[in-house]
């Protein structure tokens, strides 16, 4: 089962750059998110000047929001990537493969599934034979290519503005007011 097993280590790479992706993103998100809060209350509490009990509050909303999506975001998909928690089966993962590569597509799945009736099959010899001959067929195929890192720069969109934005205004006004 030479081509099942390089067959699976293509897919656990395939996985691996699956959260990978995630984690960037939420990252690019996740920064976004922080820095734009905090300019848009800070800016609010600078003209405004809020009483104590409405500053608890945004505090807390600030608080709130920064713990939940720093955990879905970007510690959940960290975690997965770490082969630590709960990750998508190899099965779901060929059907992700199979949107990209549409060759592929049903194969992947049948080798996966082939193999799973295998282990208590009465023709056992023969239903490997097949997932050997579906294995070679798809053996040059890179499943990591179906995920392009490249995509997250669109999420530099929800970061940059509101670090610009923050580092405009750290040079403007004398910010943080300490002198």
């Amino acid at each position: 089962m030479h081509n099942y097993e390089l067959l699976l280590q293509k897919l656990d790479t395939f996985i691996r750059k699956y959260y990978l992706n995630k984690l960037l993103r939420g990252t690019l998100l996740f920064i976004g998110l922080l820095l734009g809060f905090y300019v848009f209350i800070s800016l609010f509490e600078y003209q405004l000047y809020f009483s104590s009990a409405i500053r608890k509050l945004l505090l807390a909303g600030f608080v709130g929001t920064t713990l939940i999506t720093l955990f879905y975001w970007v510690i959940a998909p960290l975690v997965h990537y770490l082969k630590l928690g709960k990750q998508i089966s190899y099965e779901q993962a060929a059907v992700i493969i199979g949107k990209h590569f549409t060759d592929v597509k049903d194969k992947l799945v049948n080798i996966l599934q082939l193999r799973q009736q295998s282990q208590n099959a009465y023709n056992k010899e023969l239903i490997e034979a097949s997932i050997h001959q579906k294995s070679e067929s798809i053996k040059l195929v890179p499943f990591a290519n179906a995920i392009n890192l490249n995509e997250n720069k669109q999420y530099l969109k929800y970061t940059l503005p509101p670090l610009f934005i923050l580092l405009f205004l750290a040079t403007i006004i004398d910010w943080p007011a300490g002198k």
